[in-house]
């Protein structure tokens, strides 16, 4: 075959006269507010306590300042509160968890209340940056071109932002001024409290409609960056050297037009996924961590909950496809062991324009051709239209693969509708088309803020046999009607001598059946959460399911189409430990047959613990170990064939977080996984569902898995670094009953199946 590889591999990166951003501002973002500029901000000082969600007089104070000019939004804080209680803990970005205060803005560049983007500052000088989309769906995975600092004086510290108006794309809106809609934030984490200057925040089902109106200049601007980088590895498994050069171009057109284009991209991983032992007929669903897809990628978000996204952009330079068995006896083996775990991509591009009542967008990537195998093409187009408060979407996508012979096709029409400011209506249908086989499916979810501490929700799935959206897009099973709810109570009216800061109660429900209406069984739980004022947390949850069906787990035997599977019940504690300066710890503990979601044969206890500790502003050390037992563990063979046994998995991970300044980061992560599956029992499902014990003979096994890596990332300026990572790791089955930790975690260490070292250079001009 003609190999496009050889057209992009090693492409010549020819100079570009590219701008920069240059801030003509007197404003230097130092985190110290000393410019003159400040002195004429708009300030804004009225803010409410909104977690826990009372709405009261903020204990500490908080003042904003507002300054825009032609590059951007300038925003300073000034956050009142003894010196004591300071917390500035540095942290990766986009960390949940952080020891550290924050202040940070969503800013609603339209004003429409469809898209928010959100910039938070810690103490210690850390970012963290999300996407808001349907209210309060929030997605970590966007990293943007902004800056902020901070500075500490005695019982105040300051936080000093620039977010240009390049940072996303905004509908053309006519006349001199523009209207946004913002929402500023404080979290203090000593007395465990958030404040902000809107009645909302991200946990409630109303977020982005409650955000505040501003009047700014409007600028139409423009800008282009381009990031040549250059790779060098070497995998010492197979004694392979492999260096990389390509670009990749990000074009902002005018204020509400963006092209992006790489050529001949880097799109491996630099941080390793975590390890996931999944031996059910479901797929474990990856987010994509790579720049390309995750910088002006939200356009293309059309997913349901966990269950399904339209498009996963994970598919695009995932394995290739082979089919080995269409060689000669020789070729064949030659093919199997010529296997890749990545495909390269030639090229890749993005086009999204938001205009005025409507968004556009095109999104194309080519894989190249490997050994035995031909690179897919992807495509995707995106267009929505937008009202006061209904916006209907298209979304469809287009996968060619070759090697299979095979060409699908997903349609999707979703709605967002919102009649009012407490109750908001999501859809979606969907069809795909694969070869002749077409498939449909529905998602409706609604949620409803019945009063100030009550809100409920209910979410509606019906997918056919015949859906089918893995070519470009993650489904995690199709023949499924799933009908499901949650309401939340949430208590914050204590008195002042109470221990207990906030209590919150979940009630959770929904059934589950195949496609024609054959039942899978329904459950109920009940969970109630208890947040104490010194900052630890008690949570408690109890579960009941009926029995049902396994409709998955024989892999459509005609045999056994199903298992039956009996009643499910179960309890689990967790207490999370007060949020200390210098070291913090939880305990879980869960004794259950099955869980909400599936059912099982034999009870499982488990147990997990935690521990995090703070010896310095710079650096964070983690170690958790969960333990898990299992009786009757259920597993398919082949066919109708599976094995009941006695399972045991036990976890280990390890972390090391050190920074110096926010340029300088080194993290050390080890994941370590100990399965083991013992007295087997061997069983032939029947046509009803039952399970017959037959005296054929089973193995029990072993697995050991392991992800190591050591990386250091050097920030040379936003969005341009320079990576050094060693990444080593395996997997190793073996037919023993093994159940030494030492042992099964050593096996993957001395008999990896990668032990890589790559450099990696991405440079901004």
């Amino acid at each position: 075959m003609t190999s496009r590889k050889v057209i992009f591999r090693n492409i010549s990166l020819i100079p570009l006269f590219l701008f920069s951003n240059l801030l003509l501002s007197a404003i230097v973002v130092d985190g110290k507010l000393e410019e003159e500029e400040w002195k004429s901000a708009q300030k804004i000082t009225k803010f409410y306590q909104v977690m826990p969600f009372t709405l009261e007089e903020p204990e500490q104070s908080t003042v904003v300042l507002v300054y825009e000019t032609e590059e951007g939004l300038f925003v300073g804080y000034k956050n009142y509160q003894p010196s004591e209680t300071m917390r500035a803990q540095q942290h990766e970005r986009d960390a949940d968890d952080a020891n550290a205060d924050k202040v940070g803005m969503s800013v609603d560049f339209d004003g429409d209340s469809l898209m928010a983007y959100s910039f938070t500052v810690s103490l210690g000088g850390s970012l963290w940056d999300a996407v808001y989309r349907n209210e309060n769906d929030g997605k970590k995975d966007w990293d943007a071109d902004w800056v902020a600092k901070t500075s500490v004086s005695e019982d105040v510290w300051y936080a000093e932002f620039f977010i240009p108006w390049t940072v996303a794309p905004m509908k053309t809106q006519t006349g001199d001024q523009r209207k946004i809609k913002i929402s500023f934030w404080r979290m203090s984490l000593e007395i465990s409290k958030a404040f902000a200057t809107i009645k909302s925040n991200p946990r409630r089902s109303t977020f982005i409609s409650t955000f505040n109106e501003l009047n700014i200049k409007n600028f139409d601007v423009s800008n282009l960056d381009f990031f040549p980088y250059i790779t060098a590895s070497n995998e010492k498994t197979s004694n392979d050297t492999d260096t990389k050069v390509g670009a990749e171009v990000f074009w902002k057109i005018d204020s509400g037009s963006q092209l992006n284009v790489a050529l001949n991209p880097d799109f491996g991983q630099v941080e390793s996924d975590d390890v996931v032992i999944n031996f059910s007929a479901m797929e474990t669903f990856y987010a994509d961590k790579r720049p390309f897809f995750s910088e002006n990628q939200s356009m293309f978000d059309v997913d349901g909950y966990r269950f399904l996204y339209v498009i996963n952009t994970r598919r695009i330079g995932a394995s290739p496809d082979y089919n080995c068995s269409d060689y000669s006896s020789e070729l064949e083996a030659l093919c199997s062991s010529s296997q890749e775990g990545n495909t390269d991509i030639n090229l890749a591009f993005r086009y999204t324009k938001v205009g005025q009542g409507y968004d556009l967008g095109f999104l194309g990537a080519f894989e190249s051709d490997e050994a035995f195998s031909e690179g897919r093409d992807y495509f995707a187009t995106r267009y929505r239209v937008k009202k006061e408060n209904l916006s209907f979407g298209y979304l469809g996508t287009f996968t060619k693969n070759e090697v299979l012979g095979r060409n699908a096709n997903v349609n999707t029409v979703d709605m967002v509708y919102r009649p009012t400011e407490d109750f908001r209506l999501y859809a979606i249908l969907l069809n795909s088309i694969v070869e002749d086989n077409k498939g449909y499916g529905l998602r409706i979810s609604i949620r409803k803020q019945l009063n100030q501490d009550l809100s409920t929700g209910l979410g509606i799935y019906y997918l056919d046999k015949d859906l089918d959206i893995n070519d470009m897009g993650y489904l995690m099973r199709n023949d499924w009607i799933m009908i499901g709810g949650r309401t939340q109570l949430q208590k914050t009216d204590f008195n002042k001598t109470s221990k207990t800061l906030m209590r919150t109660y979940h009630h959770s429900y929904g059934c589950r059946a195949l496609s024609n209406g054959d039942k899978e069984g329904c459950f109920t739980g009940f969970e109630i959460k208890n947040q104490f004022k010194n900052t630890s947390q008690i949570e408690t949850e109890v579960f009941f399911r009926t029995n049902g069906r396994d409709n998955l787990i024989t892999r459509g035997s005609e045999l056994a189409p199903y298992i039956k599977l009996p009643q499910n019940y179960g309890i689990e504690f967790k207490y999370v430990g007060r949020k200390n300066k210098f070291w913090q710890w939880d305990l879980f503990a869960q004794r259950s047959k099955g869980s909400e979601y599936s059912s099982d044969l034999g009870w499982r206890n488990k147990y997990y613990s935690s521990v995090k500790v703070f010896p310095l502003p710079n650096l964070t050390l983690r170690l958790s170990y969960s333990h898990e037992k299992e009786a009757n563990w259920l597993n398919w063979i082949q066919d109708n064939f599976l094995g009941a046994y006695e399972k045991t998995q036990r976890n280990t991970n390890f972390s090391i977080k050190y920074f110096k300044g926010n340029q300088h980061e080194l993290r050390v992560k080890a994941q370590l996984v100990a399965f083991t599956a013992k007295d087997p029992h061997a069983y032939l499902g029947s046509i009803d569902g039952r399970l017959n014990e037959v005296s054929t003979h089973l193995n029990p096994f072993s697995l050991g898995q392991l992800a190591f890596q050591i990386r250091y990332r050097y920030e040379i300026m936003p969005l341009a670094y320079l990576y050094a990572v060693y990444t080593r790791g395996g997997k190793i089955y073996e037919a023993d009953e093994e159940d030494d930790l030492g042992t099964l975690y050593k096996r993957p260490w001395e008999d990896p199946s990668k032990d890589n070292f790559t450099v990696k250079v991405r440079y901004r001009f």
